[in-house]
């Protein structure tokens, strides 16, 4: 079955009108050669197992012959980044974007930001703090009361310093006044075994590398960076809201990081459209609703105007932290022309 293109109607209706200008060029139908999508992140871990469905859905709407997804994960997933912004803007190098590209501009490490791209958001996955199942420990309030009553006691894996994670583990530690350690591991899957294993007390990462211990019974999510309470893999996990109650943090939920594509800024407004399409059908699949709820991924369905929006309030947020909670922006929101959020 012939697939129907905005390009191929208007081909047919030119032959229709008698066009027969055998010496000018054939439009070609988008995507004509295969595509290729640079990971910010290795495969098996949220990042992949976001996009990969989405990706694999937007290929059978687009019609494209084949779409690989290539590990760039390097440099924390700046060579993606880099990679991406080094191709021509023709549609064919995508990026299987996260987070990264809202922190690192404070930080120093690349010099562009959000705006050298269009996004397309799926999800995003929340963060939340875990306790293994079997302790004493009954929610978040507990143990906000522990912290306090033991300062400097206790530990806390996250991720890398500066990802998204770890700045929540910073952000409770600060806003709620509390003395603990925070160790940082590769990943959120390594941050979860260390849990696991009793390396650190408690986590504070992404609900999806928690998920499978979690409908294992082995571990439970006290709370987490969400605005209300949230039905996902099969239990409810409370909204961090219930005891905090910093404007800041309200008025900017959720916090996550995010799943998705992002093209090159320039690509032609025709592809564009192929792209935002192709899309909007794999938000509507039904396989989407089955990857949400299995992964603990928090669904935003973003499409291109929204998700441009979206990310231009997350990296007010994330310059926010960086400049003011963490202090450990190398370049301002003046700086970087950013947006300021303020309490």
């Amino acid at each position: 079955m012939t697939k129907l293109t905005r390009r191929t109607v208007l081909a047919g209706s030119a032959a229709l009108a008698g066009t027969t200008m055998l010496s000018g060029p054939a439009f070609a139908d988008y995507p004509e050669r295969p595509i290729s999508v640079a990971m910010t992140a290795p495969p098996g871990g949220a990042t992949d197992r976001g996009i990969r469905p989405v990706v694999e859905l937007m290929k059978a709407e687009l019609g494209a012959r084949r779409v690989t997804l290539q590990n760039m994960s390097g440099a924390g997933g700046i060579q993606a980044l880099d990679y991406v912004l080094g191709q021509p803007a023709d549609g064919y190098t995508w990026l299987g974007a996260n987070d990264v590209i809202e922190s690192f501009p404070s930080l120093g490490k690349v010099d562009y930001d959000y705006r050298a791209f269009d996004f397309w958001m799926s999800a995003g996955t929340a963060c939340g703090v875990c306790v293994k199942a079997d302790s004493d420990i009954k929610d978040f309030g507990q143990w906000i009361q522990l912290i306090r009553d033991n300062p400097g006691k206790y530990s806390v894996s996250s991720t890398p310093s500066g990802s998204l994670w770890s700045n929540v583990a910073v952000f409770l530690r600060d806003a709620l006044k509390l003395d603990f350690t925070i160790a940082n591991y590769k990943g959120g899957g390594p941050s979860v075994r260390a849990v696991m294993a009793g390396e650190t007390d408690f986590g504070c990462m992404g609900v999806t590398p928690q998920v499978n211990f979690i409908q294992s019974g082995d571990l439970r999510c006290l709370a987490a960076t969400v605005p209300e309470d949230w039905k996902t893999a099969g239990t409810t996990i409370p909204s961090m809201t219930h005891w905090i109650d910093d404007p800041i943090f309200v008025k900017t939920l959720p916090w996550t990081n995010i799943n998705g594509i992002a093209l090159k800024k320039g690509t032609p407004e025709d592809i564009l459209t192929d792209i935002d399409a192709a899309f909007a059908a794999a938000m509507e699949s039904p396989e989407m609703a089955k990857v949400y709820d299995e992964n603990g991924f928090f669904p935003f369905r973003a499409n291109r105007k929204e998700a441009n929006e979206l990310m231009a309030k997350r990296t007010a947020l994330q310059a926010y932290i960086v400049e003011v909670i963490l202090k450990s922006a190398v370049k301002t929101r003046d700086e970087l022309g950013i947006e300021k959020i303020e309490g």
